[in-house]
């Protein structure tokens, strides 16, 4: 953050070096005039530092606390005033340090005309900066929203069906029941209280998933194979909560069977700055419904254009027998 103001600094410096130098150094007709005049080079000066503090107390102020909060009247009276202060301080400083001939009363030089016609382009410039940055903030406070209601759709989805699980296991009576009440249990306080941020620890996210794997397999028989393993060296990477998950449940809800042998593979491949999740299964036609299954993969992928854009890369390949993901995320 430190390091973009001290650019953003430095931009404005260079624009308003150039906007004030300019006429001096690279036309030669104002440049002439400016050299052989001492009054006007120091009137083009005076008007050009007061044009940019002019700037910023239209971004700052004007714009912002009077114009977007309709507030005409103060805006107007401000900007008029604005002139009228920097003609008569412009003639002030004139009149100290050339001659009291400069004052109010000297028409040399016109300061009226200058200032009118550089305030309102200067304003118009000033406006376009301010209305471009509060479009660019709705439309980012529009995608957080997004972002927190695509998450929040998540959680009741997740807890669906890992009751629908339990429940299968509470029907047999199955000893493996309390084991799995206690591993929702982690697995709910995780996504109940650290998915609230836009970033989770990569280590936390990843052992929340292998809880999932985990709980998962209390509720398997020997029908289904699963192999989870995780590559690489965890270090201080941090990904939005949450963007796996739907992926490996899927792979569990539409790959298991307890009559028909199937396979599940998940591999996480962690490196400095990518990461990359595999998923492989059988996809077993009679546990399959496609509009809970669309409207899952359909959420994941619009987390994913709104936080990485570019940043990232998704294989599906879902040829009704086998479901295969790739996805690659961009960490830096």
């Amino acid at each position: 953050m430190f390091r973009n103001r001290k650019l953003i600094t430095l931009s404005h410096l260079l624009i308003w070096c150039i906007f004030l130098l300019f006429p001096i150094f690279v036309l030669p007709k104002p440049a002439s005039f400016l050299e052989n005049d001492n009054l006007q080079l120091f009137t083009y000066f005076s008007i050009g530092i007061t044009t940019i503090i002019f700037y910023y107390f239209n971004y700052n102020l004007l714009i912002p606390r009077y114009l977007f909060k309709r507030k005409y009247a103060y805006f107007i009276l401000s900007f008029i005033g604005f002139i009228i202060l920097s003609i008569f301080s412009t003639r002030f400083l004139i009149a100290l340090f050339f001659s009291e001939d400069h004052f109010i009363g000297s028409g040399r030089p016109k300061l009226l005309g200058n200032y009118v016609f550089r305030y309102v382009v200067i304003f118009i410039i000033a406006f376009g900066v301010r209305l471009f940055q509060k479009m660019k903030q709705i439309e980012t406070e529009k995608l957080k929203s997004e972002l927190i209601s695509l998450k929040a759709q998540i959680n009741p989805h997740f807890l669906f069906n890992t009751l629908n699980g339990i429940y299968g296991l509470a029907l047999t009576n199955s000893n493996k029941t309390a084991d799995s009440v206690l591993k929702l249990s982690t697995m709910m306080r995780y996504v109940l209280t650290e998915t609230s941020a836009e970033k989770v620890q990569l280590e936390s996210e990843i052992k929340y998933i292998t809880d999932y794997v985990t709980f998962q397999k209390l509720r398997l028989t020997d029908k289904t194979k699963v192999k989870f393993i995780v590559e690489g060296t965890i270090q201080s990477q941090q990904i939005p909560p949450l963007l796996f998950i739907n992926f490996i449940e899927n792979a569990f809800k539409y790959g298991v069977s307890n009559e028909i042998e199937s396979t599940i593979e998940i591999q996480i491949l962690i490196e400095e700055s990518m990461i990359t999740l595999h998923v492989r299964s059988d996809k077993l036609k009679k546990n399959y419904n496609a509009e809970s299954y669309g409207i899952g993969i359909k959420n994941t992928k619009r987390r994913l254009d709104l936080i990485f854009e570019n940043k990232y890369s998704l294989e599906i390949n879902d040829t009704g027998k086998t479901y295969q993901v790739i996805l690659t995320l961009q960490l830096k």
